[in-house]
């Protein structure tokens, strides 16, 4: 079984329905994985660069979990993407993340057709993941692909315990495609 690291890049999973589910049915589905998550870890925006770019070397496979915040990262995933992915480390001189897999797994509030042309974010979610995937590019990354739930929004006393049921419905099947995807 291939080493599996999985970033969680949601600023605040205590509070979370979708994206807690989805790493909480990673863990019971690929347990030797390993889940970093971001916001537990560096709730003061305090990056453990050494740590974050050792667990990265150990991996064959990274998933960067996270919610779409205005059509990027969370902002402390930003940071970590930032601080991490140095020169000479993940691109430039030396390209040590060569080689490794990258799975971008995400949610949105919007539902999925809304991620198209003619949709209401007028853009499809690859288009949206250029970055993405151009950082995959520059250090030396194979880019795996997109596995992206949408309507994946529940704030509580604003929807109902069924929506709630919905959202972990839908965050069950996402993690089932994403095992899929990396098995």
């Amino acid at each position: 079984m291939p080493n599996i690291l999985v970033i969680s890049g949601h600023s605040n999973l205590q509070q979370s329905t979708a994206n807690s589910a989805i790493l909480g049915e990673l863990a019971n589905n690929l347990p030797n994985a390993e889940i970093r998550k971001l916001d537990e870890l560096y709730p003061d925006f305090n990056i453990n660069i050494e740590a974050e770019q050792a667990a990265l070397l150990k991996a064959d496979i990274i998933i960067w979990q996270f919610p779409v915040n205005w059509y990027h990262f969370p902002a402390i995933m930003q940071k970590w993407l930032s601080d991490v992915f140095t020169y000479g480390f993940a691109y430039g001189s030396e390209q040590k993340l060569t080689g490794k897999k990258l799975y971008i797994s995400c949610t949105t509030a919007s539902p999925e057709e809304a991620y198209q042309h003619d949709g209401a974010q007028k853009h499809t979610i690859e288009e949206f993941s250029y970055a993405y995937q151009q950082t995959a590019a520059l250090c030396g990354l194979e880019f795996c692909g997109i596995i992206h739930s949408g309507n994946m929004l529940y704030i509580p006393g604003m929807n109902t315990e069924e929506d709630k049921e919905n959202v972990i419905a839908k965050a069950k099947q996402h993690a089932e495609r994403l095992v899929s995807a990396v098995k």
